[in-house]
């Protein structure tokens, strides 16, 4: 019964008015410039991966350079998804960021600011009770709702890690709702997927199209300036690309293949 009770919850609050949520201080809801240093995106070349010719890539390729390589790529790729919450965080205007304990204690205290946005939001589990997770928390005090988001680099997952997913956030929101009294509800999104039905879809319809958003909303909710977010993020893919030219062309089995292949 509780599980039905959210998903009804849940629909209450569309993504237009989370971005629509009012900002204490001098922001008054306007989008805030991106701090472009932080925009650092993950290198290759600072990348470990594998160093063992046990890796996947190795076997699959039939060459130990290449495969280790590749496999160094793919572990970038991981890099970027795990830092993009960190990047989102720290071009967060400041007055909108919190804890936990501090947008919790704002709901019990009744005289809290309008909106407060807590990252990487935890609370250790007690027992056999799952404890808070998630990626970001934002708590409308004004209208009494808190919603669980989760962020996603990628935008196609299994069935049994969408379910997870899912599940986790259901749980985290239930417990937002018995700690602060507010509504609750839940968003999944793909950061650079701009079509909802392809979240739902990557998502295998375990969400919603009222639960699921695009990047370029959850900027909106956050004061991010996206265009800027984005655009420095794929400047910043030029350096990769050129290193992993650089790295193929030193393998000569490589550029051997290339030579027979365009001569």
């Amino acid at each position: 019964m509780e599980a039905t009770q959210l998903r009804r919850i849940e629909s209450n609050v569309s993504v237009e008015e989370l971005a629509g949520w009012p900002i204490s201080g001098p922001l008054n809801g306007a989008t805030h410039p991106f701090p472009l240093e932080i925009a650092r995106v993950a290198k290759i070349e600072e990348t470990k991966g594998r160093h063992d010719e046990n890796s996947g890539y190795v076997r699959l390729l039939g060459n130990k350079r290449l495969g280790l390589l590749i496999s160094r790529v793919h572990a970038t790729v991981i890099r970027t998804g795990n830092e993009l919450e960190r990047l989102l965080e720290a071009a967060t205007p400041l007055p909108l960021k919190s804890t936990l304990d501090q947008a919790i204690q704002g709901a019990e205290s009744g005289k809290p600011p309008p909106l407060q946005v807590v990252f990487s939001p935890k609370i250790r589990r007690k027992g056999a009770t799952h404890g808070i997770t998630g990626d970001i928390a934002v708590f409308d005090h004004s209208r009494r709702v808190v919603s669980i988001i989760e962020v996603k680099d990628g935008d196609t997952f299994d069935t049994k890690k969408a379910s997870g997913e899912l599940a986790s956030m259901q749980r985290s929101a239930r417990q937002l709702r018995g700690k602060t009294g507010y509504e609750a509800a839940i968003y999944f999104c793909s950061f650079n997927q701009s079509s909802k039905d392809a979240i739902v879809l990557g998502a295998k319809g375990r969400f919603s199209p009222t639960q699921v958003m695009t990047g370029k909303e959850l900027c909106a909710i956050l004061r991010i300036d996206y265009g800027q977010f984005t655009a420095k993020r794929q400047s910043e893919g030029v350096a990769n690309l050129t290193y992993l030219i650089d790295q193929l062309a030193s393998i000569p089995e490589v550029t051997d293949l290339f030579r027979k292949k365009f001569r």
